[in-house]
């Protein structure tokens, strides 16, 4: 049981790692840990995700909680569900960008704060195993909240004071969730586009809806070229996570899009992950604070410097307005508003960002040990012990002119690795070196 047990969600393969029993125990010990009275329950499109989601209503009740049963929905439309209607917390079920023989449990406290490893997720794994009295079921309440969710977001981005009637775009919703909020906004909104993959379907059969791998974005970047698009986006499984493409279909990646959502947004105190560009870190200068990589970091570091968005490399954006939650449906209406009042191409408003080569986020197969994890950090900072090093997540070590960080996936069994330098054939002698020496 404990290898499903992540650092800020359960997540495993269906039905050998996780199942119908994990389902209903998961429900009932969250309900007891948060000392529930209502909890919002939503899924992806996984084929196992609505199962094992009625299993989890069934703990929940069992536990005498009540359920706002959402159905089907995003994870950044789950979050503000559990706002909205200022619920106990919630469970959503999904494995976001992971392959389709994977689901999950992302469990959420009052407000949508993460539940995870440091504060709550052992604790329900030990309540899973504890013998309860019976107690009166709680009752379930069926509830959507889209339309909702779409003028918040329209409203709020300033979308709703914009003529789009002249922008033709591209997106790409993986065979995820995220159609079902993106057919209406685009409708609401009146702009032009070109809809690949909008049909939901839990096996992600036109490509991985891992978006933060460059080759997922291929036939999203052949569409924005071969359609005169000026914008391409793209969105994961769960739709919590965004790419652009410019009207080149060059990728234009999530470090690049908070730069540029921090320079016209009026520079706010801005929250991101170690890993970003140092050509994003010098614009924000003292109005970016520095997080380790999670949804459970980012939160916390933005609700302690009161900061106004936040994002990851990985394409996660988070805004205050939201109670310090995700929506790349927001970040991409933001984007699509700052590109419609410059009048500019994409390529020529992110250019002033692109000094640096970066190397994007590599996945790299490794062992469960950690001791081995432990040995292969060991190795890297003997070998390079005259850069500066860095622990907060991983280890980071900088050089004048490159730097690379390497940290343990939080979420699935592989090392993460990025590599910045000043030159592209730098980078990629860089990240070469580094590549054969992690796979001694």
């Amino acid at each position: 049981m404990d290898s499903i047990f992540k650092a800020y969600d359960v997540r495993g393969k269906y039905p050998d790692e996780l199942n119908e029993e994990t389902a209903f125990k998961i429900g009932d010990a969250t309900a007891i840990f948060l000392k529930a009275k209502k909890l919002v329950v939503g899924w992806d499109g996984r084929t196992s995700s609505e199962t094992l989601a009625q299993k989890v209503i069934e703990g929940i009740i069992t536990a005498g909680c009540d359920v706002i049963s959402i159905d089907r929905t995003t994870t950044p439309l789950f979050y503000f569900s559990v706002n909205t209607f200022s619920a106990d917390g919630g469970i959503m079920i999904t494995a976001s960008h992971n392959p389709p023989e994977y689901n999950g449990f992302k469990i959420v406290g009052p407000r949508s704060m993460d539940i995870g490893r440091e504060n709550g997720l052992e604790e329900i794994e030990k309540l899973m195993e504890a013998k309860r009295l019976p107690a009166a079921k709680g009752r379930i309440d069926h509830q959507k909240l889209i339309d909702n969710y779409i003028n918040f977001l329209v409203e709020i981005s300033g979308a709703d004071k914009e003529d789009f009637s002249r922008m033709r775009m591209v997106a790409d919703a993986s065979n995820g969730m995220a159609s079902l909020v993106l057919a209406n906004l685009f409708s609401k909104i009146n702009v032009s586009v070109v809809s690949m993959f909008f049909d939901i379907d839990g096996r992600f059969p036109n490509h991985s809806s891992d978006i933060s791998q460059a080759q997922n974005l291929d036939l999203l970047r052949k569409n924005v070229i071969s359609s005169g698009s000026v914008l391409g986006v793209a969105f994961d499984g769960d739709g919590d996570r965004i790419a652009l493409v410019d009207e080149k279909g060059n990728i234009i990646w999530p470090d690049r899009i908070l730069g540029l959502l921090f320079k016209y947004l009026g520079r706010p105190k801005t929250v991101y992950d170690l890993r970003i560009s140092k050509s994003i870190k010098a614009l924000m200068g003292s109005r970016g604070i520095v997080s380790k990589v999670g949804r459970t970091h980012m939160q916390k570091a933005m609700r302690e410097n009161d900061a106004a968005i936040g994002g990851e490399l990985t394409g996660h954006f988070f805004f205050k307005e939201l109670r310090y939650s995700e929506s790349a449906a927001l970040a991409m209406l933001y984007m699509m508003v700052i590109l419609n009042r410059s009048q500019q191409p994409l390529s020529k408003i992110i250019k002033p960002l692109m000094k640096y080569a970066h190397s994007g986020e590599i996945s790299i197969a490794t062992s469960d040990s950690p001791l081995a994890t432990s040995e292969i950090f060991k190795m890297l900072k003997n070998k390079y012990h005259d850069g500066r090093l860095n622990e907060l997540d991983g280890i980071t070590v900088e050089y004048p002119d490159w730097w690379f960080n390497l940290r343990v996936s939080n979420t699935e069994p592989v090392l993460r690795l990025v590599v910045e330098a000043e030159t592209r054939f730098q980078m990629e002698e860089k990240q070469k070196e580094l590549l054969e020496l992690l796979r001694q």
